[in-house]
């Protein structure tokens, strides 16, 4: 896991990019499984939806 003020500039270095149209780049496919790969960590993902709608994420927070 990544420390939260490195992870605020991964996420505005990605929207950056995608602002810039500049998502075919190694820059942007890194930052995005960086991101993802965070989200993953907190909230719970299930690759297996049993209705074929894609990823189901499950959040424990109240």
């Amino acid at each position: 896991m990544i420390d939260p003020e490195a992870q605020h500039q991964a996420i505005a270095r990605l929207f950056e990019l995608v602002r810039a149209g500049d998502v075919d780049s190694l820059e942007f496919s890194q930052l995005d499984s960086l991101v993802y790969g965070g989200l993953e960590q907190t909230y719970q993902v299930n690759d297996d939806d049993a209705h074929g709608h894609g990823r189901i994420v499950r959040t424990t927070a109240h």
